[in-house]
């Protein structure tokens, strides 16, 4: 164990030193790509070991989750880092704030074989209708163009039926090219995971969803890609050929980086604080979904709280976080919704917690959300 301690510290500073040649700080100029063999060192050395998780989060299990876009455009949160966690809801942020870069920290490795494979197809897809046509394994004979609505776009896919070949030189493909990047080091179980997520894709196209017994009140892909936001209008990020566009640029220039960690760990978040630190790179946007309930169900939220604060942050930095309606409704429920989605200001939130202010989830979730 201690080895392996040593041999972990030791890598961080090697990472900083390498990354920060190759990654421009944040004065305003563009953002460059990340190399292939950077990102794999990224994923290796900024991870952590994994640790359990009850479900299969194939796709995001929130109904909430467009309705803080106009709120995080009207307090100008754009740039910096993002930092979120768990499947497909990250590219709708990513695409609405346009950060620098991303990582998607979770603390299920299966999360980060999911990311690779969405890595592989998205990178390597020409438009929105391709991608899913590709993840679903649907191929389609008719195209409609960069201008066609999303729903038109997932009905027509929809209409078309699932082939075993193109699942096969799809799953192929994902293999060969994650092959290829240097140093990723992927293990026999990872590839086996590649092999079972891409398959559940294939096997229950648009009607996947978030793998659990209380599935019922869960989207299946499909309705997520259609919610909508408070003013009826399509904002995933698959809505438009544009956002899709962005969130490619970001996954081909390795600037989206999914790693394995623990919001309440002594690692992960440790060490990317560490690493935006010496870019003098800010994050932006804290994405923790519901994990903050869990948090305080295993009595680490403290840890949580202590992590937070060795992140580089400004006044405009902000959590978007997810509540659950399924035992006491939050005030600001809309409709029939499972989750309400909310906004907090990081410092705001760090002042409260010296204060003593929270005492349980609820405190956190009616504090002073945005």
């Amino acid at each position: 164990m201690l080895t392996r301690l040593l041999a972990l510290t030791l890598a961080i500073p090697a990472a900083l030193s390498w990354f920060s040649q190759s990654c421009s700080s944040s004065g305003g100029s563009e953002p460059e790509a990340v190399s292939d063999s950077e990102f794999s060192r990224l994923v290796n050395e900024l991870s952590e070991d994994p640790g359990y998780f009850w479900s299969n989060n194939y796709i995001s299990n929130e109904t909430s989750y467009l309705h803080v876009i106009d709120d995080l455009h009207t307090i100008g949160v754009q740039d910096g880092a993002y930092i979120g966690v768990g499947p497909n809801q990250n590219f709708t942020y990513i695409a609405a704030i346009r950060p620098r870069l991303a990582f998607i920290v979770d603390i299920r490795r299966q999360n980060l074989i999911e990311h690779l494979i969405f890595k592989v197809l998205i990178s390597s897809s020409e438009t929105r209708e391709d991608y899913l046509s590709r993840l679903l394994a649907r191929p389609i004979s008719k195209k409609l163009g960069a201008a066609a609505s999303i729903a038109n776009v997932v009905a027509n896919i929809e209409s078309t039926a699932p082939d075993q070949e193109f699942y096969r030189e799809q799953l192929a493909f994902i293999l060969d090219e994650l092959s290829r990047l240097p140093d990723l080091s992927l293990s026999q179980q990872d590839l086996d995971d590649v092999r079972l997520i891409y398959r559940e894709f294939f096997r229950q196209g648009f009607d996947i969803k978030y793998d659990s017994w209380r599935s019922f009140f869960f989207p299946s892909l499909k309705e997520f890609i259609l919610e909508t936001d408070l003013n009826d209008r399509y904002r995933n990020w698959l809505a438009s050929e544009e956002t899709f566009q962005y969130v490619r640029t970001m996954e081909r220039e390795n600037r989206i980086i999914p790693i394995v960690g623990d919001f309440a760990g002594h690692q992960a978040l440790r060490r990317l604080g560490r690493l935006l630190e010496s870019r003098r790179i800010a994050v932006s946007v804290f994405y923790v979904s519901n994990v903050e309930f869990y948090l305080f169900r295993q009595r680490k939220w403290k840890a949580f709280v202590e992590n937070v604060k060795h992140l580089p942050t400004t006044e405009s930095s902000v959590f978007i976080r997810a509540y659950a309606n399924l035992h006491r409704p939050h005030p600001r429920m809309v409709g029939d919704h499972i989750t309400v989605t909310l906004v907090q200001n990081i410092h705001s939130f760090l002042r409260n917690a010296r204060a003593g202010r929270y005492r349980n989830l609820w405190d956190v979730v009616t504090a002073d959300e945005l």
